[in-house]
């Protein structure tokens, strides 16, 4: 047998019947050599490699603490800030309800959301209620309506047509929402003894008035998004009229099999707890929103308001 021949074998010949000629012998010697070599070779870059390994992750482990700790930090960031925009959004809806009878729901799908809600005075002591929906989620979307709450109270104190109030804020506001790629949209609506004003700007109200179902006018423009007029609008609202007002998050929600809520459930839902107060129409809205669809995708508000006398 060659060298070859012994090497590249399965198993080990008897060398009692073999006889390598020194030449073999000579290059069995080298070839021995060479993977001692090899073999110390592969000894120090797999040693080499635990090493690093260990370090790596030691370095991981590190990184992992730290990372653990960022995220307690935001965590309670987001807790404060959390706690901070629920003290915005006000717990009792008027100083004086006696005319209205007002029940809301307000849910957030993550800690701090977009959905914002208000009441306000006028500089005439006029009631208003006013709903936004600013753009994306989160704590930018949470700022935003803190910065817009603060230029509310700013415009009522020397304006009383909603239209006005309206277009201050959107005046002081379009340059800092513009710079961020950010807008809201909105219903503001001023109560007075037997109608309502309202300025919308995409956002979604339904006036109730006897048997007719009367939606919002949407002509008009978000806030932050252009320097432009926007529009008053005038209803009836007399005894047991009811105005719902709502955020998209409600409407587009979708169930398992890909269908959105829809305005018309909506419409169908208060059209048959009319009767009730506000309490139970917004009770009933509620429960077969989460009915249709068991699990929030978006921020979500219902204002409901129903004229008492």
């Amino acid at each position: 047998m060659t060298l070859e021949e012994i090497l590249n074998s399965k198993y080990p010949p008897d060398f009692s019947k073999i006889r390598l000629s020194n030449e073999d012998l000579i290059r069995f010697f080298w070839k021995y050599r060479g993977l001692e070599k090899k073999i110390e070779r592969n000894h120090d870059f797999w040693l080499s490699t635990n090493v690093n390994l260990k370090l790596a992750y030691e370095r991981l482990d590190e990184k992992e603490q730290e990372l653990e700790k960022a995220y307690e930090i935001i965590q309670e960031d987001l807790k404060i800030a959390s706690q901070i925009q629920k003290s915005l959004l006000p717990e009792i809806p008027l100083e004086d309800q006696e005319p209205l009878d007002i029940s809301f729901y307000h849910h957030q799908l993550t800690q701090v959301g977009g959905d914002y809600y208000d009441f306000f005075k006028t500089a005439r002591g006029e009631d208003v209620i006013a709903l936004f929906d600013i753009a994306g989620h989160g704590v930018g979307s949470a700022l935003v309506m803190m910065y817009l709450k603060s230029l509310f109270i700013q415009a009522m104190k020397s304006n009383s047509s909603p239209q006005q109030i309206i277009e201050k804020v959107n005046l002081l506001s379009l340059p800092f929402l513009k710079k961020i790629k950010k807008y809201a949209t909105f219903n503001f609506v001023l109560f007075t003894n037997h109608k309502i004003t309202y300025v919308c700007g995409g956002g979604y109200g339904i006036h109730f008035h006897q048997d007719k179902t009367i939606p919002f006018i949407k002509r008009d423009h978000y806030l932050g998004l252009r320097k432009k007029k926007f529009h008053e609008f005038e209803l009836p609202f007399v005894k047991n009229d009811v105005l719902v007002l709502f955020t998209d998050g409600l409407i587009e929600a979708q169930n398992d099999s890909e269908k959105s809520y829809s305005i018309q459930r909506l419409e169908e839902i208060v059209r048959s707890q009319i009767h009730k107060n506000a309490s139970a129409i917004q009770a009933a809205c509620i429960e077969d929103f989460y009915h249709f669809t068991p699990q929030n995708q978006d921020d979500i508000t219902l204002i409901i308001i129903k004229k008492k006398d």
